[in-house]
């Protein structure tokens, strides 16, 4: 996760981890906090395309209107065949390297494979886009592309990447425990928690609910006010109670359940 010091951003982090632990729709969570969303990343548009059952999922879309939803209807795709694959190596050239981000002011450059080069561009032109910002969502560790987020700016005014980046990690806190990397798809919400934990102190119990939505150590340890070091001797003594060497292992104890 991007190294955060904008507390209002760090606050909605920790409100947006306990949403999913109380299991609401992961729609409602991003539309309710829209303007949040907008007003921090400094654009116009935010859309979230995530990996679902070998296509890509497009339905997570934050604008003041539905303009940008009618026109990737009108231009783009039927969603059978908006293909995660393909949409991934039109990404693939940055993001293979290491690249966190990408500027875009040609929406073909995204959309290559599903639209012709002549739609793009009216595309663009009646969204008036002037550019966008193109950042991958990782699964824990940071292994793995399973979505993308793309910040659009309809103004001159450039968008700042700390901005956006800051942004695309809430979002990123929000998908990561929805999303199943077995199934390749993406869950509305998370319907029940092993709430007991009963093997847990007080202490170990507030860590592991932070830890099952995603929160890193270092951000753990900052919230609760606590050093790393200890937040450490706490999962290793987690680690030991339930017989488990990794942080997968460990969510399979606790029977997370979706739908």
């Amino acid at each position: 996760m991007t190294n955060i010091s904008d507390n209002e951003v760090l606050q909605k982090i920790i409100e947006f981890q306990s949403c999913i632990i109380e299991g609401k729709n992961i729609k409602s969570i991003l539309h309710k906090n829209k303007d949040f969303f907008l007003n921090k990343s400094g654009s116009n548009i935010v859309t979230v395309y995530m990996h679902e059952h070998g296509n890509v999922n497009p339905e997570h879309i934050l604008a003041k209107d539905r303009e940008f939803e009618h026109l990737i209807n009108k231009y783009v795709f039927s969603k059978k065949n908006f293909k995660w694959e393909t949409f991934v190596a039109n990404c693939d050239d940055h993001f293979a390297k290491g690249c966190s981000h990408e500027r875009v002011t040609d929406m073909y450059q995204i959309f290559k494979g599903y639209m012709t080069k002549k739609d793009a561009e009216q595309f663009s032109r009646e969204l008036n886009i002037k550019s966008a910002i193109i950042m991958p969502i990782y699964d824990y560790g940071n292994r793995e592309i399973i979505g993308y987020c793309c910040f659009i700016n309809q103004t001159e005014e450039e968008m700042k990447i700390e901005n956006a980046s800051m942004v695309k990690s809430s979002i990123e806190v929000l998908m990561r425990p929805l999303y199943d990397k077995k199934q390749n798809t993406i869950y509305s919400k998370c319907i029940r928690i092993d709430e007991n934990m009963g093997m847990l102190t007080e202490k170990e119990k507030q860590i592991m609910k932070k830890v099952i939505v995603g929160i890193s150590y270092v951000d753990i340890a900052e919230n609760l006010n606590i050093s790393i070091n200890t937040i450490k001797t706490h999962m290793k003594n987690i680690f030991n109670k339930y017989a488990v060497n990794s942080r997968i292992e460990l969510l399979n104890k606790f029977h997370i359940h979706y739908r």
